[in-house]
């Protein structure tokens, strides 16, 4: 059965629509056995997420949507900041990406919070990347029509940082005649699949829960970006961003014109990679980063911890 592996709850504040216990309700409802999060720059939902998957008997399958470039001390253009997938596959990971995560929020350009390709191969053990879609760096290149040569040297780059066996390729299951932009990138991305013998997985990068909730989210882009309902330079995104069904996914990429032999091999690469999770949170405690003080702190706390007793 089907398994998103890619989306983004309420924790994405105002770019989605969706509390985890209720995500999690809906996924298993679909039947599906796990379910992903990667909301945009943080994990702040993951404990509530974590204990609403165990409450579904569903695998929680941890990740986050990072700003990405190759070097954050090189001189870099707002867009040309874009983002990358980055999935929990071992609990060593669960604390490489909190590194990761950290460092991101810590180092900005233009107000994004970012990672670079140093970074990430410091924190590479047990990752799983994928990128694909129109807010992905390598569907912005696309877009901006960049040389075949210069896409292929970037993701050769992410290969050699954490292993070519991590890296996959995401097709976007959105109806290619209503989002234009996300034809040509799938279009593209298939090419280099084939081109660098990179797998693709599928997905739909939903942004609420069911369709029904199409108009909620409108209004929170909405509050976000400090518009009306009324205005005529509001976002409106015409995609379908809501938790779909197998069927849907399938039913979306066939309409695309996308084979069924292709279409099966995309799904079971999905699923693949969810049934490799075996990252395990502890709950239940508080858990605190192991600080060692400098040497000369430490010798001047010796020297005067006899000073330092309060007598009540």
């Amino acid at each position: 059965m089907y398994v998103h592996l890619h989306w983004h709850s309420t924790f994405s504040f105002l770019e989605a629509i969706g509390k985890p216990p209720k995500i999690a309700s809906r996924a298993k409802e679909l039947g599906q056995s796990a379910i992903a999060i990667t909301d945009y720059s943080g994990m702040f939902g993951t404990v509530k997420f974590l204990w609403a998957a165990k409450e579904e008997w569903i695998k929680a399958i941890l990740g986050v949507e990072l700003w990405f470039v190759l070097d954050v001390n090189s001189t870099v253009q707002v867009d040309q900041i874009w983002n990358i997938v980055i999935l929990a596959q071992t609990d060593v990971w669960y604390q490489n990406m909190m590194e990761l995560i950290s460092f991101a929020t810590t180092t900005w350009i233009k107000d994004k919070p970012k990672i670079d390709l140093p970074t990430l191969q410091k924190y590479a053990e047990g990752i799983i990347v994928f990128f694909g879609g129109v807010y992905s760096w390598i569907g912005k290149m696309i877009l901006r029509d960049e040389k075949v040569e210069k896409i292929v040297e970037i993701i050769s780059m992410i290969q050699n940082t954490v292993g070519k066996e991590h890296i996959y390729l995401e097709m976007t299951a959105q109806d290619h005649d209503l989002v234009s932009d996300i034809q040509t990138i799938n279009n593209q991305i298939l090419e280099l699949s084939k081109q660098l013998d990179i797998q693709c997985i599928v997905d739909n990068d939903y942004h609420y829960i069911k369709a029904g909730d199409r108009v909620a989210w409108d209004v929170a882009l909405d509050i976000k970006d400090g518009k009306k309902i009324y205005d005529a330079d509001r976002r409106q995104i015409k995609w379908e961003f809501h938790i779909m069904s197998e069927d849907e996914i399938r039913n979306v990429c066939l309409k695309n014109w996308y084979s069924q032999d292709l279409v099966d091999t995309w799904i079971a690469n999905t699923v693949a990679i969810a049934d490799s999770i075996v990252t395990k949170v502890a709950m239940g405690q508080t858990l605190f980063p192991n600080y060692e003080s400098p040497d000369d702190i430490q010798q001047l706390y010796e020297s005067n911890k006899d000073s330092l007793v309060v007598n009540v």
